[in-house]
């Protein structure tokens, strides 16, 4: 059983492990608001609905009661951590927990029901799985875990900002795991079920960690190590994406998520006009995937753009000869497996305001020499056309991308680490 937390950017990293687990003979669960039932049941695998089918979710968008966030806040200034944690931090404890108070909204009285955590235990109790495995902004299923006797762990195809900010909270202060913000956002609701809260709950009793190497944040919590697989959705290829490129290709795509959570936010988009404008001068194709508001400062597309609402990853790429990207995970790992160099757009700005990752990925592309960091705080257009022609005609570069291409390949495979979640539930299992 799957829980994972319902918006693409959760879910479509989750698939592929969920398919192998299938070919593997294994019955297969995935928890999910209705909103992504659909790509659930298109990728072949069988969706459960839990939560309010009514209320879609929103995560760290939503506004959440003022005494919360300051609290966030205390807890953040008391940890005084240097520059180089606080990022993070940030991405952990304004971001993902936050996100997490979709299942735990801290307004709510611990006896009040929270459909989203009542239908994944009742659900649990009925069908009773083995294995749990669930995403880290989605702790309810842990506790659906705990409530049928199964073994669970998490599964994070990003940085484990959690398994992170539980060592360093307890490396910094001194205190228990008792009084970190994580406890307490699952207290409540793991006591209405007669829980204790212990380290397990809270971060799984092992953690399948998608990460290539020089991407992860170190931790104490026991990882099984796998590939990540790309997967964005089950779409036909259009016409135009069939046929071969007669001069090369770049990708642009700015990220489905964060338009569909904040549809709003034009500011987000500001460095959009600087880029199209350095792709004008190139004798290239470029497939930007844009919607109104990621264009809504742009006051002319280029005759080489083409502007598409969306394209999947796993055809675009394959094509390109670089994409420019806002640094999600999977788009980088789509990159570095079919071999293509990257230009990150990053900033250092708060994450609350941009795309959390991006500073990580760009990190780690640039640290294997397989793409280039777009400062998009301080965006120009000349800055962006040289990184751009440098990306496509560095040897070094392209040597830099085949290096993290092997790193990645040499990691096991989904199918691979199978056989290890088989003796890891068997071992962890209560009932």
């Amino acid at each position: 059983m799957f829980a994972i937390h319902p918006i693409p950017a959760h879910v479509y990293p989750m698939i592929p492990l969920a398919q192998a687990l299938q070919r593997a003979g294994h019955e297969v669960r995935v928890m999910t608001h209705q909103v992504m039932a659909g790509s659930v049941a298109a990728a072949g695998l069988t969706p459960v609905c839990v939560g309010d089918p009514t209320v879609p979710p929103l995560g760290a968008t939503r506004q959440y009661p003022e005494a919360a966030i300051e609290r966030l806040v205390k807890a953040t200034a008391e940890l005084d951590m240097p520059d180089e944690e606080r990022q993070p931090w940030d991405v952990f404890a304004f971001v993902m927990l936050t996100t997490a108070w979709e299942y735990f909204p801290p307004e709510v009285p611990p006896e009040a029901p929270r459909p989203g955590v009542d239908d994944m235990v009742e659900f649990a109790q009925q069908w009773r799985p083995d294995l749990v495995l669930w995403d880290h902004c989605a702790p309810a299923g842990a506790i659906a875990a705990r409530m049928c006797g199964a073994a669970q762990a998490r599964f994070t195809p990003w940085q484990d900002y959690f398994g992170w900010s539980v060592d360093k909270y307890l490396e910094r202060t001194g205190k228990s795991l008792d009084e970190h913000v994580l406890a307490e956002t699952v207290r409540p609701v793991a006591e209405r079920y007669g829980l204790e809260v212990d380290r397990d709950l809270l971060l799984g009793q092992w953690t399948v960690d998608a990460l290539p190497d020089g991407f992860r944040l170190g931790s104490s919590v026991k990882t099984v190590l796998a590939r990540p697989h790309h997967y964005s959705s089950a779409r036909s290829t259009p016409d135009w994406l069939r046929e071969p490129p007669t001069r090369p290709r770049i990708g642009m795509t700015m990220g489905l998520s964060l338009r569909d959570l904040l549809p709003e936010k034009k500011v987000c988009w500001t460095h959009v006009p600087h880029l199209l404008d350095a792709v004008a001068d190139f004798d290239v194709d470029v497939v930007a995937t844009l919607n109104e508001v990621q264009l809504s400062a742009v006051d002319r597309v280029p005759p080489n753009v083409r502007i598409v609402d969306y394209a999947p990853l796993e055809q675009l790429v394959p094509t390109c000869a670089a994409m420019i990207t806002h640094g999600g995970v999977s788009t980088c790992v789509a990159a570095v497996t079919h071999r293509v160099p990257q230009l990150i757009t990053d900033t250092d700005e708060l994450i609350t305001t941009r795309y959390p990752g991006s500073t990580a990925t760009a990190a780690y592309v640039t640290s294997r020499n397989a793409g280039l960091r777009v400062d998009i705080r301080n965006p120009s257009t000349e800055v962006m056309r040289a990184q751009i022609e440098q990306v496509l005609t560095d040897p070094g570069i392209r040597a830099g991308v085949d290096r993290a291409h092997e790193e990645l390949m040499a990691m096991p495979g989904y199918d691979e680490v199978i056989p290890t979640l088989q003796r890891l539930t068997a071992e962890h299992r209560t009932r």
